[in-house]
């Protein structure tokens, strides 16, 4: 069942419409004037409109610039009626983005199949618009681990972190990898080890907020951006995770194995920071200490 609003002064063309419609299971918005309809097609998103030209207060072509021209509309078909049937009427409504044109007094069996067409064609294109979305969520998505790749967090940091330099907006990161990882591709082979980063993978999602961003940056590094998060605070999220992954239980077959994690944090208002190359690179340094005392740790830069 679709919502149809349908936009006519006229009682006459308004019943017959609505009773043509709700015979077929659409549900029928109706107004009267254009202010009501725009209104009405705002607030209740239908899925097509039928709009007549001629109406009091703003007219059809007024009413279809405005519903085209908001984001939040602007996909919704519109089928122009009207008792005009000149070329130059049609052609305007076509160019201010109407789907289609039906002249009163229209035949019924032509509005009808008029607007099952157009609902037809919303569905399929609302349909390839899902299918671009996942591609394009597959694309920016590490196919082992879940997380985002590599080119979508530098994509992603490289727009965010002047952002936020501009903004004064609070942003951290925190870079780490799995200590000894080598040993469990060379002691229980690569699907273990694959086991290991794709359970590590779910862990940093559940430990993170959803407005934060995740990411596996290569091969066991890890990478987190922490949105509206000051150092410290930066600090005890990463501990925390390092706390989370040393106490779990991670397992492949039968094996239940240990894995720990180093962490390398840097806030972006370091004096060192200078872009989002270096702020990587100053948790890339962190994160080299945190080797060096022993792993297992959180070293903020």
């Amino acid at each position: 069942m679709a919502t149809i609003l349908v936009i006519d002064d006229s009682k006459l063309i308004v019943h017959v419409a609505k009773k043509l419609l709700s015979k077929r299971g659409h549900n029928v918005l109706l107004a009267e004037d254009g202010e009501t309809g725009v209104e009405i097609a705002g607030s209740q998103k239908p899925d097509l409109i039928l709009l007549d030209l001629i109406l009091p207060g703003i007219d059809g072509y007024q009413v279809c610039r405005q519903i085209k021209g908001d984001g939040e509309t602007k996909d919704i078909p519109v089928i122009m009626l009207t008792s005009k049937a000149e070329q130059a009427d049609k052609v305007k409504g076509l160019e201010l983005g109407a789907s289609d044109y039906v002249t009163k007094p229209f035949d019924e069996g032509e509005l009808i199949a008029r607007v099952q067409t157009h609902l037809r064609i919303k569905e399929l294109y609302e349909s390839l618009q899902e299918k671009n979305r996942q591609l394009l969520e597959m694309a920016n998505r590490d196919g082992l681990t879940g997380l985002y790749n590599h080119r979508f967090f530098q994509e992603t940091l490289s727009k965010d972190f002047p952002r936020a330099v501009r903004y004064k907006e609070s942003l951290s990161y925190m870079m780490f990898d799995i200590d000894h990882f080598k040993k469990f591709n060379d002691t229980y082979g690569h699907q273990t080890g694959d086991v290991v980063l794709k359970t590590l993978g779910s862990l940093i999602t559940e430990l993170i907020r959803d407005s934060d961003l995740a990411a596996r940056y290569g091969g066991e590094e890890f990478s987190v951006i922490l949105y509206h998060t000051v150092k410290e605070d930066a600090f005890i999220i990463a501990e925390r995770i390092r706390k989370t992954v040393e106490e779990y239980a991670f397992k492949s077959d039968d094996l239940v194995l240990n894995v720990t994690i180093s962490i390398g944090v840097v806030s972006h208002d370091h004096p060192d920071v200078q872009d989002a190359k270096t702020f990587i690179e100053c948790a890339d340094k962190a994160l080299y200490k945190a080797k060096e005392e022993g792993r297992n740790r959180v070293v903020v830069y």
